[in-house]
């Protein structure tokens, strides 16, 4: 269904969920080598995953919505952890060990569902 779209409006779907999820995720953890570094590493990574797709015989607007979808399901699961990132960057800043911070389980979970719940939403959208 999806992949019925013209390509350019993949590619714009492409852009913008990697700029979605580079600010909100640049909000929550304000470092400045993570905002920068964050978004090369989605690209090279968007990059390498079109490569596979291809060498794996599915088609380039396939690749680009399951490659959105992989970004708003992952911006979507990391929703909760917000707080416990500004925490984390504080108790490092103030040099405290940030070891014993843990991940509550139902946040984990949450994510695990959030991601593939939308990659398979995404997957259905490409058949």
């Amino acid at each position: 269904m999806l992949t019925s779209v013209p390509i350019g409006w993949l590619w714009l779907l492409a852009v913008a969920s990697t700029v979605l999820s580079s600010c909100t995720l640049g909000s929550w953890i304000p470092l400045r080598k993570f905002r920068i570094a964050y978004p090369m590493i989605m690209v090279v990574g968007g990059s390498v995953l079109v490569v596979v797709c291809r060498l794996q015989g599915i088609d380039l607007s396939g690749a680009l919505v399951m490659y959105s979808c992989a970004h708003i399901g992952l911006t979507l699961g990391l929703l909760p952890q917000r707080k416990l990132f500004k925490k984390v960057l504080e108790r490092w800043r103030r040099g405290e060990p940030t070891d014993q911070v843990g991940i509550p389980r139902r946040h984990q979970v949450f994510l695990a569902v959030c991601l593939i719940g939308v990659l398979l939403a995404g997957f259905a959208l490409t058949r």
